[in-house]
This record gives structure tokens, sequence and C-alpha cells, in this order.
């Protein structure tokens, strides 16, 4: 005997325009010099001079991606006499989170993949 097929429907998938932005937002995250940026500015608004010293890249490459952030709404930038500093925005990340959470099946646990060292 052998058992009836059974139709199994995709879920709705998210609409064109979320998915860009989410899309974009992912491209941002995913480049490792933008993500040392962000933990440099965890807890408290730095100047590029402090980010270039704790990252040790150029100062024009740290610019280049504390632009790219800006630009997509993560940190701001607030002058101090002759200096900017950069902070993160209070949403930004969270607004990153709630999309990944969108992404993630109702009661599944995500498993974030780890890197084991080489031996």
């Amino acid at each position: 005997m052998s058992s009836p097929l059974v139709e199994v429907r995709a879920n709705e998938p998210i609409p064109l325009a979320q998915a860009r932005e989410l899309a974009i937002l992912l491209q941002t995250l995913g480049d490792p010099t933008r993500l040392r940026i962000i933990t440099a500015l965890e807890t408290a608004c730095v100047s590029v001079g402090a980010i270039v010293e704790a990252t040790e890249l150029p100062q024009p490459t740290v610019s280049h991606h504390l632009r790219i952030l800006r630009d997509r709404g993560l940190v701001y930038g607030e002058r101090r006499g002759a200096f900017i500093y950069y902070c993160l925005t209070a949403d930004g990340l969270q607004v990153a989170l709630d999309a990944l959470r969108q992404l993630t099946p109702t009661g599944h646990r995500v498993r974030w993949p780890t890197t084991q060292s080489p031996k």
C-alpha cells in the first residue's frame, strides 16, 4: 500500500521591497570592517581617530565605512569642537535584529555558526 501524497504549500515570502531593504542591511552588516567599527562604538560615542586607533585601520578606510553605516541609519555623527564623534543609533541595530527575527520560523532557535581555529 502506498501512502497518499500530501501537497505541502510554501510559506508566504516577505514582500519584495522588504526583502530588498533587508538584503541591503545584511550586506552592510556582512562586512568585517563595519562590524569591527560597530563594536568599537558599542558603549560610547567615539571620535574617528579613536576608531582608527582601536581598529588599526587607515583613516580613509574608517571614514568610508562610517559613511556607509551612517547612510544606512546604523550610526550618526555629532560635532564636538573640531572633531566628529560617531555613535550607534538607538534603533539601528534593533531594526536589524527585528528583521532577522522575521526570517526565523516561530519556535525555532537560531544556531549561529562558530569558527573553529585551525589545528
